[in-house]
């Protein structure tokens, strides 16, 4: 098989998984902030795989047929953060302080977790919590940073135990 049909094949199989995965991120009630941060897992593959454009462009795909098939807060949270920290993450820590790279980590939280609240807000009437917005802020940093060590974690495990299946 070329390595471009190849290629192409990869890219459409992790697209449909984190389809499929922002998917039951959107219709179960349960680890549904789970699912959406897992569904950003291929857009992270298809970068240590094909490189910064390629995953965009998962990235791109998935939030479009997560919005398209299931319109709802997890395509928002994916669109608004989950989906492109992968991309993100990798830029960042390419930096040689780590001071800046986890000051640019939490503005891009910070960010998006403005984004988010904003725009829950304008399409879907949220109320939000019983605390306002800044108060959500420290709470949500520590969440971040764990989900962050964590997510280092998940990608230590693919290169060391998966991603030599996917090279053949």
């Amino acid at each position: 098989m070329k390595s471009s049909t190849k290629r192409l094949a990869r890219l459409a199989i992790l697209t449909a998984l984190g389809t499929v995965l922002l998917l039951l991120g959107s219709v179960l009630p349960a680890g549904r902030l789970a699912l959406v941060a897992l569904s950003s897992l291929p857009v992270c593959v298809t970068l240590m795989m094909y490189g910064v454009r390629w995953s965009v462009a998962v990235f791109a795909l998935t939030a479009a047929l997560g919005a398209l098939i299931y319109p709802g807060g997890a395509a928002i949270m994916y669109l608004a953060f989950f989906g492109f920290y992968p991309i993100a993450k990798s830029l960042f820590e390419r930096m040689h302080s780590p001071w800046a790279e986890w000051g640019c980590k939490y503005a891009l939280y910070l960010a998006a977790f403005l984004v988010y609240w904003l725009l829950a807000k304008a399409l879907f009437s949220f109320t939000g919590s019983e605390l306002p917005w800044f108060a959500l802020l420290p709470l949500g940093a520590a969440v971040f940073w764990l989900y962050d060590r964590a997510y280092s974690g998940l990608i230590r495990f693919y290169i060391v135990k998966i991603a030599r299946y996917f090279e053949k």
